[in-house]
């Protein structure tokens, strides 16, 4: 399909791209994971503003109405200890055109209370609301009587000059607290308890974004422990490197040298493991199938071909002619000879280290090099 400003598609999309513009494909794809993060984030905002739990109310409280005025008098908490403080709220509905007196200090009889608000009034839904507020500091337990209490109302004159009179009288009942005692049952005043520490509030509940936080961080210790052990079992499983063919037969005849053979009579089984030894050594280093042929015949491939073994051809048909005399003709040898064999195996692998065409050890010699036999 041709656009319409005459380009092909194979024109179009080299000036798409050279503009920055990307694929319809793409732009889906991206909406996708954007919808994706806008409902995570959603998520996250609405479990951190869940709202709380509301409280149960804990006051006591009485209203009193006569036609447009109402009156209502608060106190809390309903119970509480010796030391605690009551507040006592006061509130007077009226219309805009009355005037009100709230009750003072005095007219709690006894009880000495404390002004906490002066009076203030502000709009309201009818009118006018008039506050005030005072705290109460009980200091004997038993049942606590805030006194009825009296808020006088007058509706103002026509003439700022008249006084108004305020006959209107909104009259609270009395409210009943319950102090208690820090005593218990089990304490006499006579004998009072000893002094202890402070007692320390409770511990507020944590927000949800510790959680969060410690399930993270929970989770990020768990990844990186995985990691670890991963790359010690990776580490563990890799196989060892390879060991140069002649460290190798160095350590077996090293190996064979350290157990008394021919003190305990075991030198046919020493002059086996002696010849074997050489025999892998060259069929590693130089690919020779040595162990698979006799003496006759390893003698006779490698006088045939002179170079594929550097190193003296008489002196090694000497050595493996004297092991057959004792592995098959049962020829005793003795200590010195037996030292003998072992030093001229060694001569002959230092002699022969660095005589391998390929520098080093034949394919398939790493892992058969990497064990003794």
């Amino acid at each position: 399909m041709i656009p319409r400003s005459g380009m092909t598609a194979v024109q179009a999309a080299p000036q798409a791209q050279a503009t920055g513009s990307r694929p319809p494909r793409s732009r889906k794809r991206l909406g996708r994971w954007r919808q994706v993060a806008c409902a995570c984030l959603a998520l996250v905002l609405v479990a951190g503003c869940r709202p709380r739990a509301a409280q149960p109310p804990d006051a006591v409280s009485h209203t009193v109405e006569r036609g447009p005025l109402k009156f209502t008098v608060t106190a809390s908490p309903r119970q509480l200890a010796v030391g605690d403080t009551v507040r006592i709220a006061l509130l007077v509905e009226a219309p805009a055109d009355y005037e009100v007196r709230v009750p003072e200090a005095e007219d709690f009889g006894e009880l000495v209370v404390r002004e906490l608000t002066p009076t203030e009034s502000r709009p309201g839904p009818s009118g006018l609301v008039w506050r005030r507020s005072f705290l109460l500091e009980p200091l004997i337990s038993g049942p606590l009587e805030i006194p009825s209490l009296t808020a006088r109302c007058a509706q103002r004159g026509a003439s700022a000059d008249t006084q108004p009179s305020f006959e209107s009288e909104l009259v609270s009942e009395p409210l009943r607290l319950d102090v208690r005692s820090a005593l218990t049952d089990a304490d006499r005043p006579d004998s009072p308890r000893d002094i202890t520490g402070a007692l320390l509030p409770p511990h507020p509940p944590r927000p949800w974004w510790h959680w969060a936080l410690l399930a993270l961080g929970a989770i990020a210790a768990g990844c990186a422990a995985y990691a670890f052990v991963r790359a010690l079992r990776r580490r563990a499983a890799r196989p060892p490197p390879p060991i140069l063919t002649e460290v190798w037969a160095l350590r077996a005849l090293a190996e064979l040298a350290a157990y008394d053979w021919i003190e305990r009579g075991l030198a046919r089984e020493y002059y086996y493991r002696l010849t074997e030894i050489v025999r892998q050594y060259v069929e590693r280093k130089f690919a020779l199938a040595a162990s698979e042929m006799t003496t006759e015949e390893f003698l006779a491939m490698l006088a045939r071909d002179r170079g594929a073994l550097p190193y003296d051809v008489g002196r090694l048909r000497d050595f493996l002619e004297a092991c057959d005399y004792v592995k098959y003709a049962a020829l005793q040898p003795r200590r010195e000879d037996a030292e003998g064999a072992l030093a001229t195996a060694r001569a002959f692998v230092h002699a022969t280290a660095a005589g391998s065409d390929a520098g080093g050890c034949p394919a398939g010699a790493d892992q058969a090099g990497a064990r003794t036999p």
